[in-house]
C-alpha cells in the first residue's frame, strides 16, 4: 500500500499551483487527477477546488490510496465543485422507490458527504455505467432543462444474442408504452434513434457498441429486440439467456457541454469483470 504524502504551505499560494510545484516530477494530469478524485484534503477536509487558498503552515495530504476513489462501494469517475458522477453498479437503484429506501446510489452517495446532492438523470437497476449528480439544484436544472442540447454523446456496451447480420447500423422508429409498461416501436410512439456497430463476436453472442441521439425508456433494449438481437438477461425484452448474471447493458461514455464553464467535457466508466463477451 502506498503511504500518503502530506506536504506544509511555507507561503499562501493556490492549491493547484503548489501542488505543481512540490510534485515536479510528476505528470501534471496526474497531480490534477488527485484533486478530481477527491484524494487531496487541506487541515483534514477533501476538497477537489483547483483554486483553493493555501495560507502559510495549511496542511495539504495526498492520499496515494486508489481506495480514496470510492464511496461505499460506488466508484467516483468524475467530480468538480458543481458535478459528480459515478460508475454505478448493475442492481443498483438511481433513488429511492416504495419498495427501496436505503441501499440507491443517491442515499449512497449522500451518506458520508457534506453538502447535497441532486440527481440529473437515471439508469435502469440493472444497467451499470456513469450516473450524473449536480451539486445544487441550480445546476440540476441547468443541466435538465437543456438536456437534449448539452448532452454530446450517450455511448453504451451492449452484450446481445446471436451474431448480427449487418455489422453497423441505425435505428430509427417511433416508441410507445403499452398498458403493462412494455416499450414497443408504433407509428403513434416518440421518434427515438440508436447507431450500433459490433466490436466482437463468437458466433453466439455479441459485443456492441451503441451511440444514442435520442434517450427514449427503454431505448435500446427495444430496439435490439426488434432486429433480434435482445441484451443478454433482458426477460423483458425477449432474451432467453443469461451468461453474465446481469443484464447486459453498460452506459460507458458520457459526453456534456458543462454548465458553467462552457467546455466539453467526455466522462468513462469501465465495465465490471464479469461484462466480457461469453464464452460459447
Amino acid at each position: 500500500m502506498k503511504k500518503d504524502i502530506v506536504l506544509n504551505a511555507s507561503e499562501d499560494a493556490k492549491l493547484l499551483e503548489f501542488l505543481y510545484a512540490q510534485l515536479k516530477t510528476m505528470p501534471r494530469g496526474k497531480v490534477k487527477s488527485y484533486l478530481e478524485h477527491r484524494q487531496v484534503s487541506v487541515n483534514g477536509s477533501v476538497t477537489t477546488k483547483f483554486n483553493t487558498q493555501l495560507k502559510t503552515g495549511d496542511s495539504v495530504k495526498i492520499s496515494m490510496n486508489e481506495g480514496a476513489k470510492e464511496t461505499r462501494g460506488i466508484e467516483i469517475i468524475y467530480e468538480d465543485e458543481y458535478l459528480l458522477a459515478v460508475n454505478k453498479p448493475a442492481k443498483l437503484l438511481t433513488v429511492a422507490t416504495d419498495g427501496e429506501k436505503l441501499r440507491t446510489a443517491y442515499a449512497l452517495l449522500s451518506e458520508n458527504r457534506k453538502g447535497s446532492l441532486h440527481v440529473v438523470h437515471r439508469l435502469d437497476r440493472d444497467t451499470s455505467g456513469v450516473l450524473l449528480f449536480a451539486k445544487s439544484a441550480e445546476i440540476r436544472d441547468a443541466m435538465q432543462e437543456n438536456w437534449n442540447e448539452r448532452v454530446t454523446l450517450r455511448e453504451y456496451l451492449a452484450i446481445c444474442e446471436g451474431s448480427f447480420e449487418k455489422k453497423s447500423g441505425r435505428c430509427d422508429t417511433n416508441i410507445a408504452e403499452n398498458r403493462v409498461h412494455v416499450m414497443y416501436s408504433a407509428r403513434e410512439g416518440k421518434r427515438a434513434i440508436t447507431d450500433y456497430e459490433v466490436v466482437r463476436e463468437n458466433g453466439q453472442f455479441s459485443l456492441v457498441k451503441v451511440k444514442l441521439s435520442t434517450g427514449r425508456k427503454n431505448q435500446i433494449r427495444v430496439h435490439m429486440k426488434e432486429l433480434g438481437h435482445p441484451v443478454v438477461g433482458d426477460k423483458k425484452y425477449g432474451s432467453t439467456q443469461n451468461p453474465i448474471g446481469r443484464l447486459g447493458l453498460h452506459a460507458s461514455a458520457l459526453g456534456l457541454t458543462h454548465p458553467v464553464t462552457g467546455k466539453e467535457i467526455i466522462i468513462r466508466a469501465k465495465t465490471e469483470r464479469k461484462f466480457t463477451l461469453p464464452k460459447k
